[in-house]
């Protein structure tokens, strides 16, 4: 049985859609120069693979360099 989210009742449906599709994503926190900003998991996932991307860019030069 579906429940009623009040503060949507008064809003267009169209805008009901879009805060309840923003809702149904999971959301990470992520600090930049001290502020906390809320990121989608895949942005999330998308950061940490350029991470290690970086990491082994920066080992593969280490070891070309020796």
């Amino acid at each position: 049985m579906a429940s009623a989210i009040k503060e949507l009742l008064g809003l267009p449906k169209e805008e009901q859609e879009f805060i309840l599709h923003g809702l149904s994503h999971e959301y990470n926190p992520i600090e930049i120069d001290g502020e906390v900003y809320m990121i989608p998991q895949e942005v999330n996932d998308l950061i940490d693979n350029l991470v290690v991307q970086v990491q082994e860019l920066r080992v593969g030069k280490e070891i070309n360099q020796k």
